[in-house]
């Protein structure tokens, strides 16, 4: 459960502190008021995506800090996987959003990804947002509702899909460029047969341009080079460099008893003249090798001209060149063995098929499961939500083609389209729930759906943004009483403008709005007693408060 909330500088709201108990709590207050923003704030503690727009204008940073009590057993794991300290089962979120987009999260004092705090929140709490509701419209998200109930198993079984599809159609696309590059690889088998017979004649090495230019700039250069070498080997002569360097060396052994650095020092000398002897010795074995050879010069210069001739003819570099080679030596092998080619690739292609297919049910046959579940028990909360004669059903639209070619068949996350079906009226044939159902009965069916989903998979809070939206009178009393019973295993946190559902909550908030300094700011305040009273009264007449309204409202509260 979420029990303390700090928003500070986000949009309108500038500083906010609120302490949540147990049970469930309604927000009220007028429209634009900033109850959504709350949400939103509780939105961004639970991995919402988080923008800089969201900082109140003169500020430069937002900044919202979350206490989550819970008892999942998950969450313990997943604080271990990721290295977050966990105390009393309590987790601190802290987000810090900047108008730089230099943003900061936080659980207890840990600094984690966005993805990582989804993880752990994804089993802490749910919240459903108006949107939620007109997603019932489009039957595209029915397959994202399905796979909320059984999330944890579904993202394993997706991923393995996802691998299996991209394996599957990359044999496919293999398969298909064989048979589509085939009649063109004919039309240019002759040419090709006579750049084989004219690259191989070359007998091209990667590295030999780069060595025939080396030994070429060498000889050119054979006079500087013999200098060079010569004066420096003269140098090193005339000047007893190294028998100095060595002597000196000796001279310090006679006192390195006396402490460990003239040790180390005899050391270093006697490394530098073993370093300089070798070099010595390299200047000597380079001297005695330099030869030039006018004609070895004018046959490497020749050659040098030959391949710079080859890449101007392809236009490519001789890597490129021979790599080319390669490929016409495959495409003139894949022409003459063409049928065994094809016949190869189409079994890696059916094998393939075979594994995606079998990943695909897996995920088809939990989706069908979970989808009898949602079925048997949904009905049994719209009956309580006053749709006792309501028939609903889910549609499973799509079966596996036996045909390897066709990879549209494969979606992106499985095989399945769905379509919910209903009916509220006996005798009447099911229809569409996207085109068929009210708006009252589109939120007591989401109501319903979320109930579900909580008790799956035991979420310590769940967050209603108006789920009570299109109902009225009796409806609205049993939404009200089905909202208060889910408060009793989870905390509920409600934004609400129906008073039914407002007076039967353990705990009453109410945002307000005012204008000071030319500057918008959001309040917010704990309703008891006559003030909760007149809230609710005002809830229920509008404009201006009645006494019959008051009564109502009292006796609404009783």
């Amino acid at each position: 459960m979420l029990s303390y909330i700090s928003v500070k500088n986000f949009a309108i709201i500038e500083n906010i502190e609120v302490n949540f108990n147990k049970g469930m709590t309604a927000l009220t207050g007028e429209t634009g008021a900033g109850k959504s923003l709350l949400i939103d704030a509780i939105g961004l503690l639970l991995g919402d995506r988080a923008t800089s727009n969201i900082v109140r204008t003169g500020s430069t940073k937002a900044e919202v800090e979350g206490i989550f009590i819970f008892s999942n057993p998950k969450i313990i794991d997943l604080l271990n996987k990721f290295e977050i300290e966990n105390d009393d089962f309590q987790l601190l979120i802290r987000r810090q959003i900047t108008i730089s987009n230099n943003n900061i999260i936080k659980i207890n004092n840990r600094t984690v990804t966005l993805s990582q705090l989804r993880e752990i929140t994804s089993l802490l709490a749910d919240i459903h947002t108006q949107h939620d509701t007109h997603r019932l419209i489009n039957p595209q998200t029915y397959i994202e509702i399905i796979d909320g109930f059984e999330s944890e198993k579904t993202i394993v079984l997706i991923e393995d899909y996802k691998d299996e599809l991209t394996k599957y159609k990359t044999e496919l696309k293999e398969l298909n460029r064989l048979n589509d590059t085939n009649s063109d690889l004919l039309e240019r088998l002759d040419l090709m047969k006579y750049q084989l017979k004219e690259l191989e004649s070359y007998n091209l090495d990667f590295e030999e341009e780069e060595i025939l230019k080396e030994e070429v700039e060498k000889m050119q250069n054979f006079d500087k080079i013999y200098q060079s070498l010569n004066e420096a080997k003269i140098l090193i002569e005339s000047t007893n460099v190294l028998d100095n360097i060595y002597s000196s060396a000796k001279r310090i052994e006679d006192i390195e008893d006396y402490g460990d650095a003239y040790n180390k020092l005899k050391s270093r000398i006697l490394n530098a003249y073993y370093e300089l002897s070798d070099a010595f010795e390299e200047i000597n074995s380079e001297s005695n090798s330099l030869d030039f050879d006018p004609k070895l010069l004018d046959s490497h210069q020749e050659r040098l001209n030959s391949l710079d001739s080859l890449k101007r003819k392809y236009r490519k570099s001789i890597p490129e060149i021979i790599d080319y080679l390669e490929t016409i030596k495959d495409d003139i092998s894949n022409i003459d063995n063409f049928d065994e080619v094809i016949l190869r690739q189409t079994r890696k292609v059916e094998a393939s098929f075979e594994e995606v297919k079998t990943a695909a049910l897996s995920i088809s046959n939990l989706r069908r499961t979970t989808g009898l579940f949602i079925e048997r028990e949904l009905l049994k909360i719209l009956e309580d939500l006053e749709l006792k004669n309501t028939d609903f059903k889910i549609n499973f639209l799509n079966e596996i083609e036996i045909d390897i070619l066709n990879h549209l068949q494969f979606l992106p996350n499985g095989i399945d389209e769905v379509d919910f079906l209903i009916t509220t009226n006996i005798g009447e044939p099911l229809k569409s729930l996207s085109k068929s159902a009210s708006g009252g009965e589109m939120s007591r069916i989401m109501l319903g759906l979320k109930n579900l989903l909580v008790e799956s998979l035991k979420l310590s809070l769940i967050i209603f943004d108006e789920i009570d939206s299109g109902v009225s009178g009796y409806v609205a009393n049993q939404v009200a009483k089905k909202i208060k019973e889910i408060s009793k295993s989870t905390q509920v946190i409600c934004i609400t403008h129906i008073p039914q559902v407002a007076a039967v909550s353990d705990n009453h908030l109410f945002i307000s709005k005012s204008v000071e300094d030319e500057r918008t700011r959001a309040y917010i305040k704990i309703l008891k007693n006559d003030d909760r009273i007149n809230e609710i009264a005002q809830m229920i007449s509008g404009d201006s408060v009645s006494q019959a309204a008051i009564q109502s409202a009292k006796e609404l509260l009783k």
